[in-house]
């Protein structure tokens, strides 16, 4: 026996079962369903938090997120902003710094939390400092989006808008995550 016949074991008198116009329509099925299927995904697109930096919308209204003494160092709490799939969470340095990010991983989208004075990604153990939502360690490579909040004279404190996205120069170049340090020795 050949050793193309050992490879494809297809006898003449099986040939009969698959047609070619068996083949294509089943091709022709799939390309359907593939394209019903991204046509979905267009109709409802909503861009990955953090791909580009959005427009603030001017029509957004202040959130009441409570008042500033309910929040002690080293605590945290979520809130809805834009709507309600906004989650966000807002937090309490161990400096009695207020800051307000959004919950949404930059990297694959999971939940961050609060926990060791850090924001943390559960999903592939993405870390993100808190002063300005800069990723320190991890697979996450965008900062988070962040939320202006400001506390009222009655004690009040309000979310009330965007605010613009971090670069490294704002940053100063102040985190060492394993990744610079890998490509600084390189």
């Amino acid at each position: 026996m050949t050793w193309w016949r050992r490879a494809f074991p297809l006898d003449l008198a099986e040939e009969s079962d698959f047609s070619r116009r068996e083949f294509a329509r089943f091709l022709a099925l799939v390309s359907a369903g593939f394209t019903t299927g991204i046509g979905f995904l267009w109709w409802r697109r909503k861009p990955l938090e953090g791909a580009s930096d959005p427009e603030p919308s001017p029509t957004t209204h202040p959130v009441a997120l409570g008042l500033v003494s309910d929040l002690l160092p080293g605590q945290s709490r979520l809130f809805k902003y834009r709507d309600a799939q906004d989650a966000c969470i807002l937090l309490r340095t161990s400096k009695g710094e207020l800051k307000a990010y959004r919950q949404t991983c930059t990297h694959l989208g999971c939940a961050v939390r609060f926990r060791n004075e850090r924001l943390e990604c559960p999903c592939h153990e993405g870390i993100f400092e808190t002063d300005q939502g800069f990723p320190i360690q991890g697979p996450p490579t965008r900062p988070l989006s962040a939320i202006a909040i400001e506390a009222r004279p009655d004690g009040s404190l309000w979310a009330v808008g965007e605010r613009p996205k971090p670069t490294l120069e704002t940053f100063g170049r102040q985190a060492h995550c394993r990744r610079e340090s890998s490509e600084e020795k390189a």
